[in-house]
């Protein structure tokens, strides 16, 4: 596994690369958290694609008009702000927000969840938010 720094532009991605995600504000990347370690969050990325899905598809390519396509080979590490916000679901597009703690904890009681980050204008991880999927 091949870890690369942050290179990412600092424009957000257009609002139908990712999934919705009520006051979560702009969007960096989008990608799985496979850890969070001291200050330093390492992703998976991936890619939002909006499809149609077509009539006795069962391989769940195109699942509710959506599907998850990775983007690279490599795993991303950012760097957290101090104060990171952590927007979690609890529930059908119901949600809690918490801090670095909270992030750790739901990264290693559930990893390989779909998170979007925001960035800083350094580039830092100031925000990571767990949009509900259907």
């Amino acid at each position: 596994m091949s870890v690369s720094p942050v290179s990412v532009s600092r424009s957000p991605l257009p609002r139908d690369a990712h999934p919705p995600l009520s006051g979560f504000g702009e969007v960096h990347d989008l990608g799985t958290v496979v850890g969070v370690d001291g200050t330093a969050l390492r992703l998976d990325r991936k890619a939002y694609v909006l499809c149609t899905p077509e009539p006795g598809d069962d391989t769940g390519t195109c699942l509710d008009g959506y599907r998850i396509d990775d983007v690279e080979a490599e795993i991303r590490e950012y760097q957290l702000a101090t104060t990171v916000r952590f927007t979690f679901s609890v529930g059908p597009e119901e949600y809690e927000t918490g801090d670095l703690a909270d992030l750790r904890e739901r990264v290693a009681s559930a990893p390989n969840h779909l998170m979007m980050l925001q960035l800083d204008t350094v580039g830092r991880v100031i925000a990571v938010g767990e949009p509900w999927l259907p």
